[in-house]
């Protein structure tokens, strides 16, 4: 049997699949890997959460930077892993998502934000820090470009911040929690592109094989869990999703 029909198999036959999807799902969309040698954080030195609540300057400087980010982003299409994604959440009620990625490209692709948990934001939303509330980020752009006031709630007037979590900046609890739940009471959980070194997303799978889970693990790159893995395939995302999707 090829790895492929048996992968399938393993899908079908779990009664709760999480996938875990990191940058290298969306690095074939033409998005950059946030930490590569072209990625943002390369090019752009990163704010850390503590100078964004303290500097007028270096918020202003954030909020172009999400300008650009979020330019970037509007042109951009999900590829065939975010439909294979897509294709196995939508197999079954029970199957979740969890992404660490900011790029919204589940989401475009129609993978249902109720079965989805964007562990460090979204970068094409905004929200307060003070009450949380949802905001309007194409509004605040507006007022960036003409250099008028920084974005500031319209319900309590606190600092609203796009919606991603920045360097230093606490994890959203309950996020979290769920995001852990659901690794150790899944009975598959499927990691794809994603290089498991960056915490707390990067325990997830350990969760789930403490837990008796099977867990497979799809990436260009060794990672940490590989000998643990019940398969691993080391190859573009583009080809094994390519391969997966005949099966499904």
């Amino acid at each position: 049997m090829n790895v492929f029909k048996q992968i399938a198999q393993l899908i079908n036959q779990s009664e709760q699949t999480v996938i875990l999807t990191g940058a290298g799902i969306s690095t074939e969309s033409g998005l950059p890997d946030f930490r590569s040698d072209d990625g943002f954080w390369t090019k752009n030195k990163p704010i850390q959460f503590s100078e964004f609540i303290a500097s007028e300057e270096k918020r202003r400087l954030s909020w172009e930077r999400n300008i650009e980010l979020h330019s970037l982003l509007e042109d951009l299409n999900p590829n065939l892993g975010h439909e294979c994604v897509k294709k196995i959440i939508d197999s079954r009620q029970e199957n979740f998502l969890i992404t660490q990625n900011i790029d919204g490209l589940h989401q475009k692709t129609g993978t249902p934000i109720n079965k989805t948990i964007e562990i460090h934001g979204n970068a094409t939303e905004a929200s307060c820090l003070d009450c949380g509330t949802k905001q309007e980020i194409l509004h605040f752009h507006a007022a960036i470009k003409n250099k008028t006031q920084l974005p500031r709630c319209s319900s309590c007037k606190g600092i609203v911040k796009v919606a991603t979590i920045s360097f230093g900046q606490p994890m959203i609890d309950a996020d979290m929690a769920k995001a852990s739940k659901l690794s150790m009471e899944c009975s598959l959980m499927i990691v794809i592109g994603s290089s498991l070194k960056v915490m707390p997303a990067g325990k997830l799978p350990g969760l789930a094989i403490e837990a008796g889970a099977k867990v497979i693990i799809f990436n260009r790159e060794k990672t940490r869990y590989d000998s643990k893995a019940e398969i691993v395939v080391n190859d573009e995302l583009k080809t094994i999703c390519s391969k997966l999707l005949l099966e499904l």
